[in-house]
């Protein structure tokens, strides 16, 4: 297991308004915007900061305090980060962004789908409908993957910005066919391995549930989610997507932050090179003149706060997860909960967000 080293009398930062981000994570526990958090900062390869605030979950075995190496369902940001495996793709020259889709998946059929390019994919500008829950009428992965595929677009490729997972199954795909691998598999052994990220994975083994927090009760079933992906489609999928699935904890994620803001590289591990490194954290404008970036949403100051989020690239995820990188900075924050235990109808996470990023932004002094 590799981490990043703690230093926690960084004199980058003020220890009294890093204090007050620990008052805010630890209040909105308390308020019930989520069960508990584990939030982590890292500043030019050093954790800064790290806490963990609330309880860990309610049931089905109910755990008072949440452990600062917890290891979370991260939904979405399993995106970014599952996203490397196209990077990694790239560079072995199996493929290119400008690759159309149906020259890999020819099954990805119907009007304009011709045009829809692995860029549109990863920036959501395929026109692809955003996240129908076709789950419910197709209970088999087969069925379902074949109603994603023949679904008709809402809008002609590049014309406008429609968040939708669908696209990072379309890139699972991709990536498995032109790669002859299994996708959790190529991760491990590219990515996770050799960054040491033992506590990042798909489909956690059972010996870690004292550590991973449950996320929602499901009605139908009558149980939790509990070291299962919440995520319905990845459910169908064997747990394993570029869409949801990854497991990991905070320190994890902020190892594997910093790994690309050092140009692909973390001590003698070299995962990306400098280029696909600065490719992966670069925005280029759509056709309608927006930020779009590879794999993550950059810019992104509703999300991110007013200090910082104008120049992060950064993701969120459903089940109460985020991270977010300032290449300009050399900064890593990373904040996971588990916002959706014992329900998804709590969304206070979305108020709450970028005040905690304000907050830390706010911390930093300048050296």
């Amino acid at each position: 297991m590799t981490v990043l080293p703690v230093d926690d009398g960084h004199p980058g930062f003020d220890a009294g308004r890093l204090a007050r981000v620990s008052d805010l994570l630890d209040i909105a526990a308390k308020d019930g915007m989520y069960p508990g958090a584990v939030a982590v900062v890292a500043h030019r390869g050093r954790v800064v900061y790290q806490h963990a605030a609330g309880r860990q979950q309610d049931g089905p075995e109910p755990r008072v305090k949440m452990p600062l190496d917890a290891v979370f369902d991260l939904a979405s940001v399993t995106k970014p980060v599952a996203g490397t495996a196209l990077l990694l793709m790239i560079e072995d020259g199996l493929l290119t962004l400008d690759d159309y889709v149906v020259d890999h998946v020819p099954e990805f059929q119907g009007r304009d789908k011709g045009a829809v390019r692995i860029r549109h994919l990863v920036s959501h500008t395929s026109g692809v409908a955003s996240n129908p829950k076709l789950y419910h009428e197709h209970k088999s992965w087969e069925r379902l993957r074949s109603a994603y595929l023949t679904l008709p677009l809402i809008g002609v490729p590049g014309s406008l910005f429609l968040y939708s997972s669908i696209n990072f199954i379309l890139l699972t795909l991709i990536v498995e066919r032109v790669s002859g691998r299994a996708l959790d598999v190529l991760l491990r052994e590219r990515v996770f391995g050799p960054l040491g990220m033992t506590d990042t994975m798909f489909n956690p083994p059972e010996a870690l549930r004292p550590r991973i927090p449950a996320t929602e009760y499901v009605d139908w079933r009558g149980s939790y989610d509990w070291g299962v992906v919440n995520d319905k489609t990845a459910q169908l999928m064997g747990g394993v997507s570029a869409h949801a699935g990854l497991f990991s904890s905070a320190q994890d994620l902020a190892l594997f932050g910093h790994m690309l803001l050092s140009g692909g590289r973390y001590g003698d591990a070299r995962v990306l090179s400098p280029a696909a490194a600065k490719l992966f954290l670069s925005g280029w404008p759509d056709e309608r003149g927006a930020s779009r970036g590879v794999c993550w949403l950059p810019g992104n100051r509703r999300t991110f706060g007013d200090l910082v989020g104008g120049h992060s690239f950064g993701h969120t995820g459903t089940t109460g997860t985020a991270m977010c990188l300032v290449p300009a900075d050399d900064l890593v924050v990373v904040l996971l909960t588990n916002r959706v235990h014992p329900t998804r109808s709590n969304d206070l996470i979305e108020k709450f967000r970028p005040r905690f990023f304000n907050a830390v932004a706010a911390a930093r002094t300048g050296n």
